[in-house]
């Protein structure tokens, strides 16, 4: 049943600061590019613009964000504009989000209860603004913890699982340690994987993202520890022949530019490190399933150099959708403590400086670029622009992009 919101805004007509609603066609929806999901109202004055944009469930906070801010910037027209966001939920990150926007356009929230009366709910600024710390998340294992739980023998077994992997580390292997597996990776390649299986686990070859059926049955190999104490000779040979097969592609510029974005960034040489220093692992896991935002900033990434942690996004495909989302989960880390006592391998504490450093191509700028219409600080968001011949120099320079209106 499709909701009346004319008349639940008749009805609480002390929720906003205009009245005479009008509400956007599903025409104009599509000529002005607004999510159709969405239901947009309009007010206000010729000085002072006011919008709605109304929703009975958000399934993206991030599109739902997005939506405001376009339906601001489509009523403003350089003119102060205020905008409702209703729905029947707000995440605590949803709400430090909107006290970011800026420019012409500012925020509120409004809680929208159907079976309840009065039905709508003016969520104070000042709620939105609170400064507490929520702890989600929990700490990463590493090989001591995560083998806990494994026989004597096989924690023995494991070390040298450890030992033949560290000693890869030299073509760009990294560990992921996950609650009840550890990945071994090569960029955004999982190559290999250990599995508990009670107090043992499982080693194995890990080749899915492969399209080379014959290739992918050749190399999915199971490993174990011999009685020489080595891993057996058919599961290390597996991981030889994988790492010279990446390295192949990449030698011979095959890969996709964000698999081989992620190989580089993981890395942080050149010009990574000379700006923002060292690659920093991020340490956290999901406590609960409802944490999300835990795994997805897990997609980004950290740096330690000179007590300071940097923070990078990459943003190499719908820009605008991107950026959205990455002001929600800045929003986490402001107001969780998931950087609060960041350090680095010695235990010195790292600062965090509340940035987040947005990375994509030149073509993509003009495009993320609009997000500096909409923000307060738009110094907590640089923009940095690879080169264009990014893919087959490497990355030698980064540039930083400063708003049109500071050049």
């Amino acid at each position: 049943m499709k909701i009346t919101w004319d008349m639940i805004w008749e009805a609480h007509p002390e929720v906003f600061i205009a009245q005479n609603w009008v509400e956007c066609t599903e025409d104009k929806k599509k000529a002005n590019r607004l999510p159709a999901q969405y239901s947009y109202f309009m007010g206000g004055e010729t000085t002072l613009r006011v919008g709605i944009v109304a929703c009975s469930s958000i399934s993206r906070e991030e599109e739902f964000l997005l939506a405001g801010v376009l339906w601001g910037n489509r009523l403003s027209n350089g003119a102060k504009t205020i905008i409702y966001f209703v729905a029947p939920d707000f995440s605590m990150a949803f709400l430090k989000s909107i006290t970011k926007i800026g420019g012409s356009i500012s925020a509120r929230a409004v809680y929208w209860r159907e079976k309840l009366t009065p039905s709508l709910y003016l969520i104070p600024e000042e709620r939105q603004s609170i400064r507490l710390r929520c702890t989600i998340g929990e700490e990463r294992p590493d090989w001591k913890r995560w083998g806990q739980g494994l026989n004597p023998v096989a924690r023995q077994q494991l070390m040298i699982v450890n030992k033949f992997f560290t000693e890869l580390s030299s073509r760009r292997i990294r560990t992921e340690f996950k609650q009840q597996h550890i990945a071994f990776l090569w960029g955004n390649y999982e190559i290999a994987e250990v599995r508990r299986t009670g107090k043992k686990f499982e080693l194995s070859s890990r080749v899915k993202w492969l399209k080379d059926q014959d290739l992918s049955l050749k190399w999915q190999k199971q490993g174990w520890v011999d009685v020489s104490g080595s891993l057996n000779s058919e599961f290390s040979g597996s991981i030889y022949s994988i790492l010279d097969y990446l390295e192949n592609l990449e030698s011979e510029r095959k890969l996709r530019s964000q698999d081989l974005l992620s190989l580089w960034l993981h890395q942080g040489d050149g010009v990574l490190k000379s700006l923002w220093g060292s690659p920093w692992p991020w340490p956290w896991l999901p406590k609960e399933r409802s944490e999300n935002s835990v795994l997805e900033l897990e997609q980004w990434y950290f740096f330690q150099g000179n007590g300071q942690l940097s923070v990078v996004c990459p943003i190499f495909e719908k820009p605008l959708m991107k950026a959205s989302k990455s002001i929600i989960l800045s929003s986490v880390l402001d107001s969780s403590s998931l950087l609060e006592n960041a350090r680095d391998e010695l235990g010195n504490l790292l600062v965090w400086d509340g940035r987040i450093h947005w990375l994509t191509t030149p073509g993509m700028e003009d495009e993320l670029r609009r997000w500096y219409c909409w923000i307060k600080n738009i110094d907590d968001f640089p923009i940095w622009t690879l080169p264009d011949n990014w893919k087959e120099k490497g990355i030698y320079e980064l540039n930083n992009r400063a708003p049109l209106f500071n050049e």
